[in-house]
C-alpha cells in the first residue's frame, strides 16, 4: 500500500501533542480499568396480549401507581383502543383500563390529574358536510377517566385568542400538554395557553406578566419533582434550560447544557433535577452544574440498544423506562436496577477507541462482552466524549492527540482523517497477518487477496477491513470499451464527440470534480513510498484542463423542471456520459446497468495515467496497538469480524471469498423476504424511466461471474487529505479564473506539495 496522506493540522498535533497539558477527565477516559459503577440490570415487564398492540407509547405516574399505555388497532366497531396497564412494584401487572376512541378521533399527550383521572389532547378530523368538503381538524383539551368517560372537553379552535393565532400562522397545531398545581398548559402554534383545572381558558401564558421575555416557539416545558418548571429551548448553539416563574411565565435563570446537548432527551429526576438520556446511557443533571453525571452505561450493562425513553424514576437506583427491541422493533417497558459494583465480574479490560460512532462496532463489542469470560472491551467514542456543537471534529482531533502522546488504545477504529501511515511508520500498529495465519478457524486463502494487499505495507497487514465498497465511475461500454481505466485525453475525446450540451457527470461542479480526482486518482501524482510528487507532469496539467471544463458552480436554475423531467433518462439517452457510483453489492451494479443506463456498462473509473481511477472504500478499518499488553484478547475480538456469522450480515462486499461466492449466486436469483410464517416470498426489482416501470432481471451466471472477477482487480485504497486538497484548490483557482496558465499553476502546486510530503513523511 502506498503511503497515505496526512494533514498539516494532524502533523502539528503529532509534533506538539505531547507538550500540551492534560485536560480534565483525560486520565479517566483513557485508563484501562473496568467500569463497574454504571452497570444496571433490566427486568422486562411482560404486558398481557391485547389485540394488535405492539408498542408502549408512554409510562405515566398516576397518583402512587405507575401505568404503561399503548394503542390497540384491532377493534372493528371503534377506531382503536387505548390500553392502560398498572405496573406493580414487583413488575407484575395490576389494574387494567381501556379507552375506546370514537371514529376519526385520536387521544394524545396523557397527563395525570390530581384526582386519579387524566388530562389529554383530543383531535377530531373529518371533512365538512357542505359542498366545500373542507378537511377539518378540531382540537380539545379533555379530562377523561381511565375507562373513557369524558369529564369535560374544551374546544381549542373556538377560543378567540387561538383563532387569532391561527389567522396569523395559517395553521392550527397543538403539540404538548403539562400540568402544574391547579393549571394546565397547552402548547399551541408555538405559544403556551393556560387553563384552570376545569378546562377554562385563562390566557396566553407568555402574556400573563405583561412581557414576553422568552421565545418559547419550539420549546418544551417540563415540571421538576419539587414543583419548579423549566423550558427546554433548542437554540443554534445547543440546548438551554430556562427556569420559569410559572405564575408570570418569565425567566428566573437560564442554563446551558454542556457538550453535544442536541443528543439528549430530558426527564424529571428524583435525586437529580433531571435525568438525561442519549445513545450511550443515562445521566443526572442539576440546574447550574458545569458537567453532567453518568449514571448508567448501555455498553457496561451489555444492553444491545441505543435508546431508552419515558424514564420514570423510583429511587436513586431504580427507574422504569421504555426501549426499542432490536430484534422485533417493538417499544417495550422494563425496570432498570443498579447492580452493586461488588457483583460485577472482574475481567481484563481492552480499550477500543473510535473517532465517530459506529453501530456495527458497538454491537460487536456488546456481543463480545457478553460471551467472553476473560476480557471486556471499554468502548471510547471520542465524538460523544469531546465533540461540541461548535466543533464536531473535536473527537478525532483529541484521539489523534492521545495516540501521538502515547495513550494508544488497544484497538483503534481507523478513520480516513487519521494519519494512519504515520502510525505505521512510528511502529504503533501491530501486523495482523501472523494472527490470521495462526488462527485455526480463519483461512487466509478465504480472504480477498487484493483487499489484503491494498491495506498492507511491505507485506505486513496493519489494519483489518472486514467489508468494503467500491467507488468508481460507470459509463456505457459502447462508449468506453470493456476494460477498466482510461486517460484524461480519452475522456475528453469522448466528451468532444458528443452533441453540445452533453454533461460528463450530472450535478458536479468544479470543486467536487477536483475532489473526486484526488480521492480516486490522486495516487498517480504522489509516491509516498519514495517521497516524490509529479504535480508538474503533463498528466496533472491535463487533469487541470479537464476539470476546468466543469462549471464553477451549478447555479440556482440548474435543478429546474427540465432537469427533473429528464433525470431518469439522462444516462440512457446519452445526455450524461458517466455516473459516480458507490457500489456496495453485486445487485447495485446490476441495477445501475439495467436501470440507470439500460445497457452494458464498464467500471471505467476516474481518468488517470495509471489506470487506477477507482478505490476500495473500507466499511470498517480496525487496528491493534503494537504496545497493547492484551494482544491475545484483542485478536479474540478482531477475529469476530472474519467469522461466517459476521460476514453474512454485512452491508457491503465481504472480505470472505466464501461469502462473496454466495452473493454471486444470490445475484442470479430474485430477491426475497420472509413472511410471518418464515416462508420465502420472491419479488421483482424495478426501475422507473419516467412513468414507465421496468423489471430488473437478475444477473445471468456469466454476468455475475464477470463482475466478481473484476472485483478481484481493484487495488487502490480510498484516501482523503484535506491539507493537500486545500493546496491544490488554492493554487488551481488562479488557472480556473484565467490569471495563470495550467503549467504555471502546476509548478507552484508541485513545489508546495513536495514540501508538504517532505514534512509529513
Amino acid at each position: 500500500m502506498k503511503r497515505g496522506m496526512i494533514s498539516i493540522g494532524v502533523f502539528l498535533i503529532l509534533l506538539f501533542g505531547m507538550t500540551g497539558c492534560k485536560s480534565k477527565g483525560e486520565t479517566e477516559n483513557t485508563k484501562a480499568e473496568q467500569s463497574k459503577d454504571y452497570v444496571y440490570r433490566m427486568e422486562d415487564i411482560a404486558l398481557p396480549e391485547s389485540g394488535s398492540m405492539q408498542n408502549i407509547n408512554q409510562l405515566l405516574r398516576i397518583g402512587d401507581a405507575i401505568y404503561a399505555y399503548g394503542y390497540d388497532w384491532s377493534g372493528e366497531d371503534v377506531n382503536y383502543k387505548i390500553n392502560f396497564w398498572e405496573i406493580r412494584e414487583d413488575g407484575t401487572i395490576g389494574e387494567q383500563h381501556q379507552i375506546e376512541a370514537e371514529e376519526d378521533t385520536s387521544y394524545n399527550y396523557f397527563k395525570a390529574a390530581g384526582d386519579g383521572n387524566l388530562y389529554c389532547l383530543k383531535n377530531k378530523y373529518y371533512f365538512s358536510e357542505d359542498s366545500s368538503e373542507e378537511y377539518i381538524d378540531d382540537y380539545y383539551l379533555t379530562k377523561i377517566t381511565m375507562d373513557g368517560e369524558e369529564l369535560f372537553s374544551t374546544k381549542l379552535n373556538d377560543i378567540p385568542q387561538l383563532q387569532k393565532l391561527y389567522e396569523e400562522n395559517g395553521y392550527f397545531n397543538v403539540y404538548d400538554l403539562i400540568t402544574d398545581k391547579d393549571s394546565v398548559f397547552v402548547a399551541c402554534m408555538g405559544r403556551y395557553c393556560r387553563f384552570d383545572s376545569n378546562g377554562n381558558f385563562i390566557s396566553l401564558a407568555e402574556e400573563q406578566g405583561g412581557q414576553n421575555t422568552l421565545d418559547l416557539e419550539g420549546a418544551n416545558l417540563l415540571p421538576l419533582s419539587d414543583g419548579r418548571v423549566i423550558a427546554i429551548i433548542y437554540g443554534e448553539t445547543g440546548i438551554s434550560l430556562a427556569l420559569l416563574d410559572i405564575e408570570t411565565f418569565t425567566v428566573k435563570e437560564e442554563y446551558q447544557i454542556p457538550g453535544l446537548s442536541y443528543n439528549y432527551s430530558f426527564y424529571t429526576g428524583i435525586d437529580y433535577d433531571l435525568y438525561l438520556t442519549d445513545s450511550y446511557g443515562v445521566y443526572g443533571y442539576n440546574l447550574g452544574d458545569e458537567e453532567i453525571t453518568k449514571l448508567m452505561s448501555f455498553i457496561d450493562s451489555d444492553f444491545g440498544f441505543s435508546w431508552i425513553g419515558n424514564v420514570l424514576p423510583i429511587n436513586d437506583k431504580e427507574f422504569y423506562a421504555t426501549y426499542d427491541d432490536m430484534e422485533t422493533g417493538q417499544t417495550l417497558a422494563a425496570k432498570f436496577v443498579k447492580v452493586d459494583p461488588s457483583e460485577v465480574k472482574e475481567k481484563q479490560i481492552i480499550t477500543l477507541a473510535m473517532a465517530y460512532s459506529d453501530w456495527t462496532v458497538r454491537m460487536q463489542v456488546i456481543e463480545f462482552n457478553k460471551s467472553n469470560e476473560n476480557y471486556r472491551i471499554d468502548l471510547q467514542d471520542y465524538s460523544a466524549l469531546y465533540a461540541t456543537v461548535d466543533d464536531y471534529s473535536a473527537g478525532i482531533s483529541r484521539l489523534n492527540t492521545d495516540i501521538a502522546s502515547g495513550k494508544v488504545p488497544d484497538i483503534i477504529l481507523l478513520d480516513t482523517g487519521m494519519p494512519i501511515d504515520s502510525y505505521i511508520s512510528k511502529g504503533l500498529l501491530e501486523d495482523l497477518k501472523p494472527y490470521i495465519e495462526k488462527d485455526s478457524e480463519i483461512d487466509m486463502n478465504n480472504l480477498m487477496p487484493n483487499v489484503i494487499e491494498a491495506y498492507s505495507v511491505d507485506g505486513k497487514l496493519y489494519s483489518l477491513v472486514p467489508f468494503y465498497h467500491i467507488q468508481t465511475l460507470l459509463a456505457k461500454s459502447a462508449d468506453v470499451g470493456t476494460t477498466r481505466g482510461w486517460t484524461v485525453n480519452q475522456a475528453c475525446d469522448l466528451w468532444d464527440s458528443k452533441p453540445a450540451g452533453t454533461e460528463f457527470i450530472t450535478g458536479v461542479d468544479r470543486e467536487n470534480m477536483l475532489r473526486n480526482c484526488m480521492n480516486m486518482a490522486g495516487s498517480q501524482f504522489i509516491d509516498w513510498e519514495n517521497g516524490k510528487c509529479t504535480f508538474d507532469s503533463d498528466a496533472f496539467i491535463q487533469m487541470l484542463e479537464f476539470i476546468n471544463r466543469f462549471p464553477e458552480e451549478l447555479g440556482d436554475d440548474y435543478y429546474d423542471d427540465s432537469y427533473w423531467l429528464n433525470y431518469d433518462t439522462m444516462l440512457r439517452d446519452g445526455k450524461a456520459l458517466a455516473s459516480i457510483q458507490y457500489l456496495s453489492d453485486i445487485r447495485s451494479f446490476n441495477m445501475a446497468e439495467k436501470g440507470n443506463f439500460g445497457e452494458d456498462i464498464t467500471m471505467i473509473g476516474f481518468p488517470s495515467s495509471d489506470g487506477e481511477g477507482s478505490a476500495i472504500m473500507p466499511g470498517l478499518q480496525l487496528a491493534m496497538s503494537a504496545k497493547s499488553a492484551k494482544k491475545e484478547g484483542v485478536w479474540e475480538f478482531l477475529r469476530s469480524f472474519l467469522t461466517d456469522e459476521y460476514q453474512k450480515d454485512i452491508y457491503g462486499f465481504p472480505l470472505s471469498i466464501k461469502r462473496l461466492e454466495e452473493m454471486k449466486k444470490e445475484a442470479t436469483q430474485k430477491p426475497y423476504y420472509l413472511d410471518e410464517d418464515g416462508n420465502k416470498v420472491e419479488y421483482d426489482e424495478t426501475w422507473y424511466v419516467g412513468d414507465v416501470e421496468i423489471n430488473i432481471n437478475p444477473m445471468t451466471e456469466q454476468e455475475a461471474e464477470e463482475f466478481v472477477e473484476e472485483l478481484y482487480t481493484f487495488s487502490q485504497p480510498y484516501k482523503t487529505d484535506e491539507a493537500l486538497f486545500d493546496i491544490i484548490q488554492e493554487e488551481a483557482a488562479a488557472y480556473f479564473t484565467g490569471q495563470k496558465s495550467a503549467q504555471d499553476v502546476a509548478s507552484i502546486i508541485q513545489s508546495r506539495a513536495q514540501l508538504y510530503v517532505n514534512e509529513n513523511r
